[in-house]
């Protein structure tokens, strides 16, 4: 039976979690106060901590600071953004306001129990401090994790992750550009049993194609003109480790083949070479793309897709997310003003007005260097919502369009969709620097996208 001690004032809602808690077959102990739970009890012995964040801000006035162990759920009937970062930044695991209706509750105290249980069965042989770590920096969604959230998407995100985590089931990644694949990638390497070994981040599409089976499973000395030496390969590299295949809908049919045969047969033949080496290797994928229309279109193999779709998880775009866009705002606008030896600017409610008005196409990138950009140009005693130079900010400010401009509308529900209609709507008013800039993507990748999407470049007079 898992116990639980809840630490609250007698006038806190909090208080009536006793009776359905103990109805659902927990064992319940209730304190008034953290002096008092310590005085009656051995708080270590607890699965889980219920605080009223009351009880807390008392302790800060007394500058007592609250136990590592157990894990704690923070509630706060003044719930504030800037709360529940400290709260989570000192430990909490969740931080939720009060009242909270008993079904969230519940389901967030199972969260946290069930991932004890999972630590408890598969304990790391090495550094286990280490690794625990990791796993709470998951949970938390601290910056450390490079993870950060705490809607009901991201949460339901972590649960699959830890469940995914400690297998070597093959992972298929999906989400729009700028969501984080990568961090998830990394996470889910750093959670596993292969943490100890290396893993190899790979973008298909920024390797041009001539080069990418050679980049990917190595060649063999004369295997064509420019092959010097022999060449292991970079899935030869991930061995014992993880490989990550960003952009995985980039990769040529030619190389889509023989990475079948590295999931089929676990082993790999170099560019020029007549015999195989076995390798092991915890294959995870991410892509933007529609892997099924690709495969209809004769453009993705289709016993690779079925490969490669075992696990899925999918990230939401920043614009689906609610609080957690100015939560990760005040966690970049402290990380830019660091970066760049900037006062600490305040997180004013302008700025977040004007970051919560954006639809962010870019997602976290675009975010993250909006952030920069109005950092490094506000004024040192005030960070102004202005300098963010967002595509929605200078909309107001351009009143006039083309009789073309004027006939566009976003058609259809897809990244490409939006894309274009993104482009064709701001290329007369803005360079393609600030159109790259403000959908967090490099000129590089504009110019390829104009290409593949076929979006006409403005006409100059």
């Amino acid at each position: 039976m898992h116990s639980i001690m809840i630490i609250c004032p007698d006038h806190s809602p909090l208080k009536e979690s006793e009776k359905w808690l103990s109805r659902y077959g927990f064992q319940v102990n209730i304190s008034q106060s953290l002096e008092q739970a310590n005085k009656y009890y051995e708080l270590t012995e607890f699965n889980l901590l219920l605080i009223d964040q009351e009880a807390i801000q008392h302790l800060n006035n007394n500058h007592t600071e609250l136990p590592n162990q157990p894990r704690r759920i923070v509630l706060d009937a003044k719930a504030s953004l800037s709360t529940g970062v400290n709260s989570m930044a000192q430990g909490a695991v969740f931080y939720l306001p009060l009242p909270t209706d008993s079904e969230t509750l519940l389901k967030h105290v199972v969260n946290v129990l069930e991932q004890d249980e999972a630590q408890e069965a598969t304990p790391s042989p090495t550094t286990p401090s280490k690794q625990t770590t990791k796993e709470e920096a998951l949970t938390l969604g601290t910056p450390g994790s490079g993870i950060i959230g705490q809607s009901p998407l991201m949460q339901d995100l972590f649960s699959d992750m830890r469940k995914i985590a400690g297998t070597d089931v093959t992972v298929l990644i999906r989400g729009e550009s700028g969501t984080g694949k990568e961090l998830v990638a990394k996470a889910l390497h750093n959670l596993s049993r292969r943490h100890n070994h290396p893993i190899i981040s790979v973008n298909c599409a920024a390797i041009p194609e001539n080069l990418i089976e050679s980049e990917l499973f190595g060649h063999e000395k004369g295997a064509f003109t420019g092959a010097n030496s022999s060449h292991d390969g970079l899935i030869y590299a991930a061995d014992k480790g993880t490989l990550f295949l960003d952009e995985i809908g980039e990769l040529p049919l030619e190389a889509q083949a023989r990475l079948l045969r590295v999931l089929q047969e676990g082993e790999i033949r170099k560019v020029g070479a007549t015999q195989s080496t076995k390798v092991n290797i915890r294959l995870i994928t991410a892509t933007h793309r529609d892997l099924i229309a690709m495969v209809k279109q004769g453009r993705f193999r289709e016993d690779l897709y079925y490969r490669l779709y075992v696990m899925e998880l999918l990230l939401p775009p920043l614009r689906d997310r609610g609080d957690d866009i100015s939560m990760l705002a005040q966690i970049l606008l402290e990380k830019a003003c660091q970066k760049h030896n900037k006062p600490m600017y305040s997180y004013n409610r302008t700025f977040d007005k004007a970051i919560r008005a954006h639809n962010w196409p870019g997602n976290v990138r675009e975010l993250e260097n909006a952030i920069e950009r109005a950092v490094i140009l506000s004024p040192p005693e005030r960070v102004e919502a202005a300098n963010l130079k967002l595509a929605s900010q200078q909309n107001t400010s351009h009143t006039t369009h083309s009789a073309a401009d004027n006939t566009i509308s976003p058609q259809g529900t897809t990244l490409d969709d939006y894309f274009k209609h993104f482009v064709l709507t701001h290329q007369h008013k803005m360079t393609e620097t600030q159109l790259a800039h403000s959908l967090g993507i490099s000129r590089k990748s504009l110019w390829e996208r104009r290409q593949k999407l076929a979006i006409p470049k403005k006409v100059t007079t």
